[in-house]
Formats: structure tokens, C-alpha cells, sequence
């Protein structure tokens, strides 16, 4: 039967506690220890036995290494059985006054490192972070083998165990994932009370401005999104699920394909925008101050073109798209005024 590696360590966590390792056993356990600490993440315990079992398996590391250090119990370990323990005293030379000394020192430093040892294996999990600059946009891959992109002026969160638990949180701005499939550990995004849930796929998620409407757009695949234990719907490719954090409700609508990362390529999709995602597209990557007069205004925006294309091009479309509802766009030493 095939176990992963998690299952594999747990086993012979298990074995060495009952003091059944085979020597190879012993050297999978510490090359695994190695890599944790050069990783420089944690093993998680399911209960209070497991942290119980490791402190007991370093104590006992500690009273090995003080035996180890003991002039008569390194010679009652060398002598045959029938050998007497004082005629192999005896035999001993006189110890030197500094062996006391380097005895206790040694001691002490075991016993640091097994102190060491608990603090790094029982500390919780360390919270990661990822944020891209204004007109930037970064890219990570995580733990898992999973692709990450930070559109402009964005951030994201996880934890050191990403591995075991596939969790990221959306601090604000829009992350565009391809996740690497692994049916056993499915993967959840956290957009303030909205969880998006994959198994392996290519989806983005984009919280709009201060109000923190939320959006989903799904680029390969399928997801689920819920808010706390409500499913508001699951997704297909070209497919966007909009939630209003103010009224609590929530659509799904149909979207172009680079709705959901076309930004990663180059490319910019607004689709039936509010004037609030326009200005926080204006704000990040453009990186100017928007003056909003127009508050009320609830007109929708459809705006496809290159990511490099100049301010003063951008505004003209906008004041073309907005010339119905008399909405102008005007650049006033980097801060635009929307009156």
C-alpha cells in the first residue's frame, strides 16, 4: 500500500517510540528533521500524546548523551556480560580534572539543543506574506508546486504549513492561481468572509475598493465558492461569481476568457466594471490620486485593451464610455478628477 510522506514520518515517529526503528529507518527520520529545519517549517501534532511522546523521546536523548558522557557507563557498554563492572572501574585511568568540566559543558549543550528542538517543533505555524507594489505585478510559486500572481497593489497571506493545509488569505487587490491538482488536500482561497474552494484549477479572486465587493472568475476548471457554511455557487470556465459585501447578495454572470487573468499576460478585461473597480484600476496601476465627485453614479464600464497603454489614452476611452451619463475624466497633476 502506498503511504505519503506524512503518513510515512507519523509511522516511524511511532516505531521509534516503541524502539523498533531499523537503523535505515532511523536515518529516513532524521534526513526528514534536516529538511524541516533547513525549510524552516514545523511538524503539527494531532494531540496532546504526540507532543507528550516527543518529549519523552528527547529526554531520553538527554540522559543518553549524559551516559555517553560517563566514564563508567561508557565501559559497562564496552565490557561482556560476565566481566565485572568494578574490575572494568578500576582498569580506567585516573580522569582529568577537565573532563568534569567538558562532561557538564556537553550536557548543557544537548540539553540546549533538545530544549531548541521542542520550541521549533511545538511553535505554531508563522504567518507568510506577498504583496506587490502599485504598476507591479509578482509572481510566486508555493509550496505546494501551485502558481501565484499579485496584480498591482495586492496582497496575500499563508501560513508555514501551506503544504499540509492549502489555505491563502486576500488581504485586498486581485490574485490570479493555477493550483496544482491533489484531490487529498483541497486548496481554499479566503476573501474576507467568501471561501473559494478548488481541487485543481485556474481561477482569480479581486476584492473592489473600500467597499470589498468581491469577485471570482473562473479560467480552467471548476470552484466552489461559499460564504461561511452557504454555497453561493459553483463555477465553470468563463464564469464570475459578483458579491456585494453591503447588501449581502450575490450573482453569477457569463465573462470573457481573460476576465479572470488576462492582466497576467499584458492584457486588461473590465466587464461590466462599477466606477469604483475603474478607479482602484487607475489607482494601482497607474499609481494617481482619483478625486470621485460623481458618488451615486451606478454605471457599468466594458473596457478591453493592453496593459501598457498610456493615462491619457485610458482617459479618453473613458470619457468616450462615459459621455451618455455626462461623467469626465480629467488629469490635474497626477490626481484625476471624476465630476
Amino acid at each position: 500500500m502506498y503511504l505519503n510522506r506524512e503518513e510515512q514520518i507519523r509511522q516511524l515517529l511511532e516505531k521509534y517510540e516503541q524502539h523498533t526503528c531499523s537503523p535505515e529507518e532511523i536515518r529516513v527520520l532524521r534526513a526528514w528533521l534536516e529538511e524541516q529545519a533547513a525549510a524552516g517549517t514545523s511538524w503539527e501534532f494531532t494531540g496532546e500524546k504526540e507532543k507528550a511522546a516527543l518529549k519523552n523521546k528527547i529526554k531520553d536523548a538527554v540522559f543518553s548523551a549524559m551516559a555517553a558522557s560517563d566514564p563508567i557507563r561508557q565501559d559497562q557498554q564496552v565490557q561482556g556480560p560476565n566481566q565485572p563492572v568494578s574490575a572494568a572501574y578500576h582498569r580506567l585511568p585516573a580522569p582529568k580534572k577537565s573532563i568534569p568540566w567538558i562532561k557538564y559543558a556537553s550536557m548543557a549543550a544537548v540539553l540546549a539543543a533538545c530544549v531548541w528542538g521542542i520550541t521549533w517543533l511545538l511553535a505554531p505555524p508563522r504567518e507568510l506574506r506577498i504583496a506587490s507594489a502599485p504598476g507591479a505585478i509578482e509572481k510566486r510559486v508555493l509550496p505546494d508546486g501551485s502558481t501565484l500572481w499579485l496584480n498591482n497593489n495586492s496582497e496575500v497571506v499563508y501560513k508555514s504549513d501551506f503544504a499540509r493545509r492549502r489555505h491563502i488569505e486576500l488581504k485586498k487587490g486581485e490574485v490570479f492561481l493555477d493550483v496544482k491538482k491533489d484531490p487529498a488536500h483541497p486548496f481554499t482561497l479566503q476573501a474576507h468572509e467568501l471561501t473559494t474552494t478548488v481541487l485543481g484549477t485556474s481561477f482569480s479572486a479581486k476584492i473592489v475598493g473600500s467597499s470589498g465587493a468581491i469577485k471570482v472568475s473562473v479560467a480552467t476548471g471548476k470552484v466552489s465558492v461559499s460564504r461561511q457554511k452557504d454555497t453561493l455557487g459553483f463555477l465553470l470556465p468563463n464564469q464570475r461569481l459578483r458579491f456585494d459585501r453591503q447588501s449581502g447578495r450575490s450573482g453569477i454572470d457569463s465573462v470573457l476568457s481573460g476576465e479572470a487573468g488576462g492582466w497576467v499576460t499584458g492584457d486588461l478585461f473590465l466587464q461590466n466594471a462599477s466606477l469604483e473597480e475603474v478607479i482602484q484600476w487607475l489607482q494601482d496601476h497607474f499609481n494617481v490620486n482619483v478625486s470621485n465627485k460623481r458618488q451615486q453614479y451606478a454605471g457599468k464600464y466594458y473596457l478591453q485593451a493592453k496593459s501598457d497603454i498610456p493615462l491619457p489614452e485610458v482617459l479618453k476611452i473613458l470619457n468616450l464610455l462615459g459621455t451618455k451619463d455626462h461623467v469626465r475624466f480629467e488629469l490635474q497633476h497626477q490626481t484625476i478628477i471624476i465630476q
